[in-house]
């Protein structure tokens, strides 16, 4: 697989979410490109839990806003799914602290980690690569859940997830 290329658009995307979530620390958040374009670039936050925009109640995590949202991306993209996905998140996936859902569409596991990988199985994109800057709650402690959620998607052939100072400098 390869790495996330971080140019243009995208480079300052991520210098954005990271000022953000420096100014607030329970922020999540992520920036998304297809096929290696720029002009297919969004960005996104996970909501306070105030804020229930997902069905369910709770908060919506940033990997569910982006679930919700993906039919009026492939509608930007005249109709067409990427073949590509790039994503970068602030923190990786949580493993449980995401109820079940019913968004898009579709009953959605409990956990961004299970919620993405499903994501990633249904859509016929052949590359995603999806990396985060931090574990999360890695200021509490790196736990077995953190590892566990990355794990989920160890034999996905058309998917790469990893930590973002396992490959890139800075």
């Amino acid at each position: 697989m390869t790495s996330i290329r971080l140019n243009g658009a995208f480079r300052d995307a991520v210098a954005d979410i990271t000022l953000a979530v420096a100014q607030d620390p329970n922020l999540v958040a992520l920036v998304m490109r297809w096929n290696e374009d720029d002009t297919l670039l969004w960005t996104l936050n996970s909501l306070p839990n105030g804020q229930n925009t997902v069905p369910g109640g709770g908060a919506a995590h940033a990997e569910e806003a982006l679930i919700v949202n993906w039919a009026g991306y492939v509608a930007q993209n005249n109709g067409n799914e990427p073949d590509t996905v790039e994503i970068l998140l602030t923190k990786s996936p949580c493993m449980d602290r995401s109820p079940a859902r019913q968004m898009a569409g579709g009953a959605w596991a409990p956990g961004c980690s299970s919620k993405l990988r499903q994501l990633v199985l249904a859509k016929p994109a052949n590359d995603w690569r999806i990396c985060f800057l931090t574990y999360y709650q890695e200021d509490i402690r790196i736990d077995a859940q953190a590892y566990g959620a990355v794990a989920e998607f160890t034999g996905i052939a058309k998917a790469d997830v990893y930590l973002w100072a396992d490959r890139h400098r800075g």
